[in-house]
């Protein structure tokens, strides 16, 4: 799961009317207080795009360790820091080759 550019930005307009808002009603010191905890959520929500940290070795979220080894390790789309494919990220084992691979080994 990711953030789009535009929940990003309404993420970030939400926080700076806040804190336009709190400025009118709060001391100086808690309005920098308030803005260290925003800058904070905007770092997060950037870094989660990188998703969760992973073991080396271990399946993506939602995908089983027999599609992880049958189809992921094999697969362009696997990097170090996770499955690179835009629909898997969306819909875990939805891609093509997982989906491949579930037809080919109900055929047989």
């Amino acid at each position: 799961m990711s953030f789009s550019d535009e929940e990003k930005d309404l993420v970030a307009q939400s926080l700076q009317f806040y804190l336009q808002q709190a400025s009118m009603q709060l001391p100086p010191q808690a309005l920098q207080q308030i803005a260290q905890m925003a800058k904070g959520v905007m770092s997060k929500i950037d870094n989660f795009e990188a998703g969760p940290a992973r073991k080396s070795g271990e399946p993506p979220a939602g995908i089983s360790k027999e599609w992880f080894e049958n189809v992921c390790q094999t697969c362009p789309s696997l990097t170090a820091a996770g499955c690179t494919d835009k629909i898997t990220a969306k819909f875990p084992g939805k891609c093509d080759p997982i989906l491949k691979y579930e037809r080919n080994k109900t055929a047989h």
